[in-house]
């Protein structure tokens, strides 16, 4: 009996292990769809696509799901293409909320998030009433290596556009406003300083306190919407403890 215990056990484990790689599979798939299909297949020019596909060969997806998923966002295959759709809400004692999806089916996506928010007492709000709350960012990643590290933070210093910085080993990571992206990239480009890739960074302005009520209530909240297989990002104002 404890053999058959042991292999039921390690049975159900790959299971569960099994379906959390299929939703992570799936979630990539939609992303790498969504990019290509909005700023084109050349990761020298699609630096957010770049970013994804070195994501999904962490994951070893394979090569083929990954051409399917580009030419799914080409020409007239275009309508089974995933868009992005922001979301926002308020969540138990007023945490403020930020989720975006990539999704084939808006009512569905909204529908399962409404669901959650209802188990919680929590509401959706547009996403224009929610921003004040949050900064939005962009981080920059450059090889250090290859580029020349002084003369990038000189040229975006000169221009007052740099918001942070900070330095991991072989890269440099810029933080800057989204409403500089564009310039930012002009000028890197014309001194030919090559941006690896692009991420965007949300943060909470004021964080919201919690009682050890609702500091699980919005854990639990949270687990919740991650488990969707439309979401991407989440970001919450709540200072979890």
């Amino acid at each position: 009996m404890a053999g058959h215990s042991k292999w039921a056990n390690t049975k159900h484990r790959k299971y569960a292990q099994d379906v959390k790689r299929s939703k992570i599979f799936t979630k990539i798939i939609k992303e790498i769809a969504t990019s290509s299909a909005k700023n084109g297949s050349d990761i020298n020019q699609n630096f957010q696509l770049r970013n994804i596909l070195e994501k999904a060969h962490s994951y070893n997806l394979k090569k083929k799901l990954i051409n399917n998923a580009i030419q799914r966002s080409s020409g007239s295959n275009k309508q089974y293409t995933f868009k992005t759709m922001k979301y926002a809400g308020y969540g138990p004692a007023g945490t403020a909320i930020v989720i975006h999806c990539n999704t084939d089916n808006s009512n569905r996506t909204v529908s399962n998030i409404r669901n959650i928010f209802s188990q919680f007492n929590a509401r959706l709000t547009k996403y224009e009433n929610i921003k004040y709350l949050f900064n939005f960012f962009y981080i920059l990643k450059i090889n250090i290596n290859i580029n020349n590290k002084n003369l990038i933070l000189d040229i975006i210093n000169k221009n007052n556009l740099l918001h942070n910085n900070r330095i991991n080993k072989n890269f440099l990571y810029i933080n800057v406003e989204i409403k500089n992206l564009k310039i930012i990239k002009q000028y890197l480009s014309s001194y030919s300083i090559i941006i690896n890739n692009i991420n965007m960074l949300i943060t909470p302005k004021i964080m919201q306190n919690l009682d050890s009520n609702n500091n699980n209530k919005i854990i639990n909240m949270i687990n919740l919407l991650k488990q969707l297989k439309e979401t991407i990002y989440i970001v919450h104002n709540g200072k979890i403890y």
